[in-house]
């Protein structure tokens, strides 16, 4: 099974949903775009959502046609190789074609560029294909033929483009998906989708949408925390005699303070430096040419060569040192490439690159930098530096795209601690996400506790004992329980079945039905009754719990396909369950907590002011005398509350420094707090990051968190403010000089709440003086 991120479970399941969904209403032609950051695993989570799609009960067959541009094809095809071994696909390239049509769960990889090019004989419309696996062949086999015979055996075909590309929308591309495609389903996978989806075409299920929070994939460690853009670059100014030189030393002499970060961390990983070559034909131009031979001077100077390993290079006509490149101990320390890597390569260990761009501006994304974003080991360090992704380019106007994340991900602004602060030294937490909202466990040692206080069985009965008392509530004569009742329900609508379950009136003619068939029904029954909880994690947890029940009754292993029919035939025994089921959740509900906090991947440090705090373009330099780094930057859209609260402060006599805490990096100040997640209505632990600290003259410590609006009486605040008041609380027995609390400003002035049990009584609140 693939170990999956909570934030890729949740996508999983959604596309699941969304796919189902489609392909249930009629037609041809349906769309779903899956929008996934670069970096967050795609393709495993392509290949989650394929082994879950073979377990599915779908009405008709369906054979999965994979497009990628130049021969990324190839890679996916290895990737989900490793993924979906054991499973029953049949992953094929166009030369491994051997049957005149494609079997059931066949899955065609394809290099699209290559597919979709004709001859220049007449308008679009008239032209032929050229590829050779596209146009007729002597043995039936061009792509054309085998699809057409695969839609005549009664296979549907589901279109996947991995990462669309420019070359998507043209008139070829969209002729051959009409003409020779034809899918019934398309499903379009990148980080910058090209279909558009309408909220009309969502309703009418004519397309669906899904989309992965890129903040949920960096605190998930996968990725990168954040791109400092030409950091220290100043440093290097007099030992460069050009833009390029310039932005070369300082990326090496980036590499190598990572390098020995790594090493002092006793971390196996050895940093790489991609330098990408000025001009965007695919083809090395003249100016590329020349611009290598000059950096490959400036490699050679500090040792950096082909011929001892440490210098690679990958072009259209020249390849070099590439063999292991990606492992994260490879003694390669620099890539020279152009677009092919920039595309879809994968090196975790890629963390700096250098873009030396004959242009004067560049409008900078995520997916711009996408080839450093990976993190060598999939999870977050310790040292906040090995975390960071680092671009030095000698482009005079940077332009960062105007999207939220991409304003938060790179930073372009640096702030450096004064010298002679009196900093502060504050006991933190980053909790590393663990729960993936499955039942875990302990549910099925509990669900076994409950289904025998259901009964009245208790531990020292026998089993006939057991059995008579079970037997007064269910129905359990199985050879007189025949046809499954939730055929209808479970199979086709197992999103919204939890609250029919053991409801339904259903009058069916009894049949004899296959045991088969009966297991397939028990099986969706037991995923329904999961829910809210994650079904593919959860279902196996009810199952043993069910199995482990029915044991203390007499039904061993080898009786378990008498459990099924005893469940899935009788609607009786449905109520019972289900009620039963409903009761040991509420009961896991309040364990839970306890339970995801000692699984969570919990790092406690000791929060001191960061020497160096990094800025994107959301930010703004501000005048402030009290604040503790040489530069004040502060996000342009903060509240009118922070903006006032920050006045304050700076006019009082009593305040040494204030400082505005970042939040979701373990270099910042956090304590840890326990919610209800609106949706799920699920326990959670989440990280909560004050806004404010603040140094007072006589020594003291004060924590902040500003509320306006509607969040002073959200359930978040509230938990919030009782884990902040406990952290003080315990911090000040044990020595500390701490005060805080949540702040609202009212009309004559700001008010702070510091009891231990949050209230939004306003008699609660003290007048806050600073």
């Amino acid at each position: 099974m693939i170990e999956l991120k909570e934030y890729q479970h949740s996508a999983v399941t959604n596309l699941l949903k969304q796919t189902r969904r489609l392909l249930s209403s009629s037609g041809n032609g349906k769309v779903c775009v899956f929008k996934a950051p670069t970096g967050s695993g795609k393709t495993i989570m392509m290949a989650e959502l394929l082994q879950q799609f073979a377990e599915e009960d779908l009405p008709n067959d369906y054979v999965f046609v994979w497009t990628s541009l130049y021969d990324l094809h190839s890679q996916s095809k290895a990737k989900l190789a490793s993924y979906l071994r054991d499973t029953r696909y049949n992953l094929l390239s166009l030369d491994e074609l051997t049957d005149n049509a494609l079997a059931e769960n066949s899955v065609l990889f394809v290099n699209w560029h290559s597919l979709t090019t004709t001859k220049q004989n007449g308008d679009a419309s008239s032209r032929e294909w050229s590829n050779v696996f596209v146009k007729e062949r002597e043995d039936g086999r061009s792509i054309v033929e085998v699809l057409d015979k695969t839609r005549e055996a009664g296979r549907q075909i589901i279109l996947i483009v991995d990462e669309a590309h420019r070359n998507y929308l043209t008139d070829n591309s969209q002729r051959f998906i009409t003409e020779v495609i034809k899918p019934k389903l398309t499903l379009e996978v990148s980080a910058t989708p090209l279909l558009s989806v309408s909220a009309e075409d969502m309703a009418s299920k004519k397309a669906g949408f899904v989309s992965v929070p890129f903040d949920e994939v960096v605190a998930s460690g996968l990725i990168k925390q954040e791109t400092a853009i030409n950091q220290a670059i100043g440093d290097y100014v007099d030992i460069a005699t050009s833009a390029d030189e310039l932005v070369i030393e300082a990326a090496l002499a980036r590499r190598a303070e990572l390098a020995e970060l790594y090493n002092k961390n006793e971390i196996a990983v050895n940093p790489l430096v991609l330098v990408q070559l000025p001009s965007d034909s695919e083809k090395t131009s003249t100016l590329d040419k020349t611009v290598r031979e000059e950096v490959e001077r400036q490699f050679a100077q500090h040792g950096i060569t082909y011929e001892n390993g440490k210098l690679a290079v990958w072009l259209a006509d020249d390849k070099k040192n590439l063999e292991l490149i990606e492992k994260n101990g490879s003694e390669v320390e620099v890539l020279i490439f152009k677009e092919a890597v920039a595309v879809g390569w994968d090196c975790p260990r890629a963390q700096v690159l250098v873009m030396l761009r004959a242009i004067r501006s560049l409008s900078f994304e995520i997916q711009t930098v996408g080839r450093i974003l990976r993190m060598p080991e999939a999870k977050h360090y310790d040292m906040p530096e090995l975390n960071k992704a680092f671009v030095y380019t000698n482009i005079a106007g940077i332009n960062i795209n105007n999207k939220p994340e991409d304003l938060d991900f790179f930073k372009t602004h640096f702030a450096h601690k004064k010298e002679g602060v009196n900093d502060v030294r504050l006991p933190s937490v980053y909790l590393h996400r663990q729960d993936y909202g499955d039942l875990t466990a302990s549910f099925s040692n509990l669900l076994v506790e409950t289904l025998n206080e259901r009964f009245g069985i208790e531990r020292g009965d026998m089993v006939n004992v057991a059995y008579d008392k079970a037997d007064k509530e269910l129905e359990l004569y199985a050879e007189e329980l025949k046809t499954p009742l939730l055929a209808d329900v479970v199979v086709h609508n197992l999103d919204t079945v939890q609250d029919e379950i053991g409801t339904l009136n259903l009058d069916k003619i009894q049949a004899d039905v296959s045991d088969a068939n009966i297991q397939k029904e028990f099986d969706y029954l037991l995923k329904a009754w999961c829910l809210p909880y994650a079904p593919v994690r959860s279902f196996s947890k009810v199952k043993t719990a069910i199995y482990k029940w029915f044991c203390y009754i007499g039904y061993d292993q080898s009786k378990w396909h008498e459990v099924q029919r005893i469940i899935a035939c009788s609607q009786k025994n449905q109520t019972v369950f289900d009620e039963t089921i409903k009761t040991a959740k509420l009961k896991y509900e309040k364990i839970k907590p306890a339970e995801i906090a000692s699984k969570k991947d919990a790092t406690h440090s000791t929060f001191s002011l960061p020497d160096i705090d990094q800025f994107g373009e959301n930010y703004e330099l501000v005048p402030a005398k009290r604040y503790p780094y040489e530069q004040t930057y502060l996000r342009k859209d903060r509240s009118e509350p922070e903006k006032y609260f920050e006045q304050l402060l700076e006019d009082s006599d009593s305040v040494d420094w204030w400082y505005k805490n970042g939040e979701g990096q373990q270099q910042y100040f956090a304590v840890s707090y326990q919610t209800v997640d609106e949706e799920t209505k699920l326990t959670k632990m989440l990280n909560f990051y004050p806004d404010y600290i603040v140094r007072y003259t006589d020594g003291s410590v004060g924590i902040y968190d500003t509320k306006a609006g509607r969040t002073v009486t959200e359930q978040p605040t509230h938990d919030k403010s009782d884990a902040l008041q406990v952290y003080i609380s315990e911090q000040n027995e044990a020595g500390a000089n701490l005060k805080g609390g949540i702040l609202n400003k009212r009309a004559d002035g700001i008010y702070v709440f510091t009891g231990a049990t949050y209230t939004t009584d306003l008699d609660k609140w003290q007048r806050l003086t600073v």
